[in-house]
């Protein structure tokens, strides 16, 4: 069974993976445009894919526990554990996904340049640009480029950090006590 856990937990992972770097392209495409509208159909989008990404950490986990028969239970740590394995892949996705859209199909520094002219446009719209924001858009401007490493482990982190908080959830939902003696009929 130790086997079938790590090609269990990559192949969920993957899929929770490809969610989060579609969510991630819509997200920064949403974020880009500049429009107020589409900043609330932005949160719409987020609560979705929150809800979807716990479905599916949830469905996986409970078709792991699945495997393990009544009399061997399903301890909390063991689907814990799962669904932490399943997020390494997930973030390794994320990451390298997110790597390619900011850098290699939109590029950082337009990136950069377009968050900057929204943070400027909507500070003008409180009826000017004060000094921390100036302040803020030069930082912007003069950030270094990330790295692929730090690209990918941000995703990593941001998946496990995710999973930490809600496999404690999906892990106490589907925990089970060793019951020895329910699969014996002895009338």
């Amino acid at each position: 069974m130790e086997k079938t856990f790590w090609s269990d937990a990559a192949r969920g992972g993957a899929y929770v993976g490809l969610l989060l770097a579609a969510s991630s392209v819509v997200e920064t495409g949403l974020v880009l445009s500049g429009k107020l509208g589409l900043y609330v159909l932005l949160l719409v989008e987020w609560l979705a894919v929150v809800a979807l990404h716990f479905y599916l950490l949830y469905r996986f986990a409970r078709r792991r526990s699945a495997l393990y028969g009544a009399a061997d239970g399903f301890t909390f740590g063991q689907g814990y554990g799962y669904v932490i394995s399943m997020s390494l892949p997930a973030g390794l996705i994320l990451g390298v996904a997110n790597y390619i859209f900011l850098h290699l199909v939109l590029g950082y520094g337009n990136y950069v340049e377009k968050i900057s002219d929204i943070v400027v446009r909507f500070s003008s719209m409180g009826g000017g640009m004060n000094a921390p924001v100036k302040t803020l858009v030069e930082q912007l401007r003069n950030t270094p480029e990330p790295s692929l490493f730090s690209t990918i482990l941000g995703g990593v982190w941001s998946s496990v950090l995710f999973a930490a908080f809600f496999g404690l959830i999906v892990a106490g939902l589907l925990a089970r006590s060793p019951q020895p003696f329910a699969d014996n009929d002895n009338e």
